[in-house]
């Protein structure tokens, strides 16, 4: 991962347009975290692809107000991120729709297949799972675990304190094990008090 002074370079030259490479840069560091925050979310491979490059081009048309001093520039584009998921449920809501079950993607396995399935079983598991929370619940648990954001990161993109995100989280973890200890088959135990 890029160091922040790294990042506030990249955003330094994209701005005024001075370094045409510089946003594709910032575009490869952090795209599969916007990626995998929006499908967590959404649920849809395809639709997830498309609000990844539309806050991606909402982040390039607007580089220019954003300031290095006030949050950090991924805190930046999972707002925007947030917005536009936000912005999708609001008109999925008044759209009738047919549902297709989509498997989370799943890290391919390479050689040994019942792994591999064994891996995609527990993934879907826990991505159903997930749906049962509260949304703040999923949202904490998304941004710190597979995002791997600090408290601070998270409190940022949600604007809320570190506290609740302590707070939500454990409880998350809390539901997210009373859940998976109810569904079929052993599953694993998280830990509530997880840094």
């Amino acid at each position: 991962m890029t160091s922040e002074a790294a990042v506030r370079n990249l955003v330094k030259k994209a701005k005024g347009g001075r370094d045409s490479d510089a946003f594709g840069q910032l575009y490869d560091e952090y795209a599969d975290q916007i990626f995998r925050y929006i499908y967590y979310k959404v649920g849809h491979i395809a639709e997830s692809q498309d609000l990844t490059g539309q806050t991606f081009l909402k982040a390039f048309e607007n580089i220019e107000s954003y300031e290095t001093r006030d949050v950090a520039f991924s805190s930046w584009l999972y707002r925007i991120a947030h917005n536009l998921v936000v912005d999708y449920f609001r008109r999925e809501s008044k759209r009738e729709r047919v549902s297709i079950d989509e498997q989370p993607p799943a890290p391919s396995n390479q050689g040994n297949p019942a792994e591999a399935v064994m891996a995609d079983l527990e993934s879907e598991r826990l991505y159903k799972a997930m749906q049962k929370l509260t949304y703040n619940q999923r949202e904490v648990l998304v941004l710190k675990f597979i995002d791997n954001l600090s408290n601070n990161q998270v409190a940022e993109i949600m604007g809320i304190t570190a506290g609740a995100v302590k707070s939500t989280q454990k409880r998350g973890l809390l539901s997210l094990n009373r859940i998976l200890g109810n569904s079929n088959g052993p599953g694993p135990q998280i830990a509530p008090n997880s840094p």
